[in-house]
């Protein structure tokens, strides 16, 4: 089967019959005198089928993909994000010795979303202190983010 970290789906050999065909929907090559400019120009094409066909069944979901603002989305993303800062503070604390900034969390971990900048504060604040001085956030010790004995 074709199975990766978010699907599985059967794959099945297709023995193909000599009247089974292979039909395209796409563009005719464009010849000016034979029609108007700008009209929209779709053909069908016929091609044989190869002979080694595999055919995808239904893809079965391995991961619960939520909607959006459901409360099931919302339910796991408050901890995904307090955990997600907590581990990239932790990681650069060891790896570089210090914490990080406001700006710097935002930038590193959420560039392509939007999470507002209230709720992010609200979410550091459960694993990092802030040092008024330096503007740095640093984690607190009494979060664990690796396995904690």
């Amino acid at each position: 089967g074709l199975i990766s970290n978010l699907f599985a789906a059967p794959i099945f050999r297709h023995e193909p019959e000599p009247s089974d065909f292979l039909m395209i929907l796409g563009k005719k090559p464009s010849y000016k005198q034979h029609h108007r400019e700008g009209a929209p120009s779709l053909g069908v094409f016929l091609r044989p089928l190869p002979s080694s066909t595999f055919c995808v069944g239904q893809t079965e979901p391995r991961v619960k993909v939520f909607a959006p603002n459901t409360t099931g989305e919302k339910t796991f993303q408050a901890p995904f994000v307090t955990y997600q800062i907590a581990k990239n503070l932790h990681r650069t604390e060891t790896k570089e010795g210090r914490g990080l900034r406001f700006d710097e969390i935002n930038d590193r971990l959420f560039a392509n979303t939007v999470v507002l900048p209230k709720a992010l504060r609200q979410r550091i604040k459960q694993v990092a202190s802030y040092d008024k001085n330096t503007q740095i956030w640093t984690m607190t010790s009494h979060f664990c983010v690796y396995r904690c004995s």
